[in-house]
């Protein structure tokens, strides 16, 4: 991350594909052509031109497929420049938001953004070193808040009700998940975690994400182990031993039942 609190550029995804995009912060996503297919906490979704995404730490976002001539922009934000540009905003706004990261925008909205986007790149390049960063916050403030109007209004005219207990428990566990998943292969440690009992874990995350807690934790662990394996030169000995696997055969038949190779065919391949 840049001393500004920010980096900005635009991508084809192309050597995303597959991977797990992570931040410290907050990324923002601008889809300015073609479309892609993603998986934003174990569930498919498209995003398409015109769409907004947020990614936050605890998000997990996989780059799943993309279509030719796919193009996004992305303005990734420190921890830091993020808190003070959202400290502001609502509970409700980011109830709302974890559910619906994905935002669609109307054609007002993107000349808009267009509008907004160019005077963000004209405050980066300002020569006025150190009225930068308070210029960004500020910048970064209206954008949040004006979002925060448009998905609550939103929220409101569909009816929708704030997120619930159940959904806050289980972006607790994606977190502990995120943090945890190279040591703590079991449910009962996150359960634990979060002061109930894996039953009632497993209530929780069937009812949100249709899939087990051990099948959630399964899944984390082969998409960071993907992640090291396609961009690092890890050995599998070290690989093994990182995700606490008692032997390299036994990670390696884990690795197999899910992606049908060995970590040693994954990275040739």
């Amino acid at each position: 991350m840049e001393k500004k609190g920010y980096r900005q550029g635009i991508s084809d995804w192309s050597e995303e594909k597959g991977k797990n995009i992570r931040t410290s912060g907050c990324i923002l996503l601008f889809c300015e052509e073609g479309m892609a297919v993603v998986s934003i906490e174990f569930k498919r979704k498209s995003i398409r031109k015109g769409d907004i995404v947020l990614i936050f730490p605890d998000t997990i976002f996989v780059v799943n497929d993309i279509s030719k001539l796919f193009r996004i922009k992305y303005i990734e934000i420190s921890s830091g420049l993020f808190d003070e540009a959202t400290f502001s905003l609502s509970s409700q706004f980011f109830d709302v938001i974890y559910d619906m990261p994905i935002i669609h925008t109307s054609l007002e909205h993107r000349e808009l953004l267009e509008m907004w986007e160019k005077l963000f790149s004209w405050i980066g390049q300002c020569p006025a070193q150190k009225q930068i960063y308070m210029m960004l916050r500020n910048h970064l403030q209206n954008f949040f808040i004006g979002l925060e109007s448009i998905i609550l209004s939103e929220s409101i005219k569909n009816h929708k009700q704030p997120i619930g207990s159940a959904r806050q428990l289980s972006n607790q566990f994606y977190w502990l998940l995120l943090q945890h998943c190279y040591s703590q292969h079991g449910v009962k440690f996150y359960a634990e975690k979060l002061c109930i009992t894996p039953y009632y874990l497993s209530k929780i995350t069937d009812k949100t994400m249709n899939a087990s807690p051990k099948e959630l934790i399964n899944r984390q662990i082969i998409m960071e182990m993907k992640r090291l394996l396609t961009t690092t030169d890890i050995s599998i000995k070290e690989l093994a031993a990182r995700f606490h696997f008692d032997t390299m055969s036994y990670m390696a038949r884990f690795f197999r039942r899910y992606t049908g190779l060995t970590p040693n065919e994954f990275r040739k391949q």
